[in-house]
């Protein structure tokens, strides 16, 4: 692929060389600085969406610090690989633009800018919360129909031979698609810790099975919906 890397004094950035975008003078005149302080920040009056990789967990006392890794081994460069691959092919995710490590001796500080999604995610969407975003979605979708087309996009993602990290109801997105007469639009977001590999039943298993669990833990999950959504998928793995 056509990933393009640069150093930057302690930084390297890295973007595809058909962005369409002068990326490089954009970062020098400081188009993507922030302070820092969030995981994710809207910018550029909205258009676009700036993650700042965290440490959670067990290690979390390190906050934003991660031990040393060549820049391809990081995760804002895991993840932008992998975004930027299936942007290639269509598929339906952010448009990632640019991302770049920070370095300090032994450790880097990592971000990552993508296009944003004009949608809400399918959490939003199950409950009826509209708030700012175009009502008619929820005049236009009938609930057979929406988890079918997730399937749809759960088994395309996975004949592209990704394995999603956290497939779950808030990395999935809805948005009407204005060349389709308004139908919806099914984005899978947030690649963080995933991986590109040839999938075996387990990988893709693991994949459904989170998303059914994220479903019931926040008390969204219907039978019915889950299956529709399983047969989607499966006809369209197999066919």
């Amino acid at each position: 692929m056509s990933i393009v890397t640069k150093k930057i004094n302690n930084k390297i950035i890295f973007y595809d060389k058909d962005v369409g975008i002068n990326i490089e003078e954009l970062f020098s005149n400081n188009a993507f600085l922030t302070d820092e302080s969030q995981n994710v920040e809207w910018i550029n009056d909205g258009k676009w969406v700036k993650k700042h990789y965290f440490r959670k967990g067990m290690m979390a006392f390190l906050n934003d610090w991660y031990l040393y890794n060549d820049v391809k081994s990081t995760r804002s460069y895991r993840e932008f690989e992998i975004l930027n691959y299936l942007h290639k092919y269509s598929f339906n995710t952010c448009k990632p633009l640019i991302g770049w490590v920070t370095y300090s001796d032994i450790s880097y500080k990592a971000n990552l800018v993508t296009e944003a999604i004009p949608g809400i995610t399918l959490d939003e969407l199950l409950i009826q919360q509209p708030m700012d975003y175009d009502k008619e979605i929820f005049l236009k979708y009938e609930r057979p129909e929406l988890f079918k087309q997730i399937g749809i996009k759960v088994a395309e993602m996975h004949i592209l031979g990704v394995y999603h990290g956290d497939l779950n109801i808030n990395n999935i997105m809805i948005s009407k698609d204005s060349l389709n007469n308004g139908n919806l639009k099914i984005w899978i977001l947030d690649f963080d810790k995933s991986f590109r590999k040839d999938l075996v039943e387990q990988d893709r298993k693991s994949n459904l099975n989170r998303f059914k669990r994220s479903l019931i833990k926040n008390k969204r999950y219907l039978p019915f919906d889950y299956e529709t959504f399983l047969s989607s998928y499966f006809s369209t793995i197999n066919a």
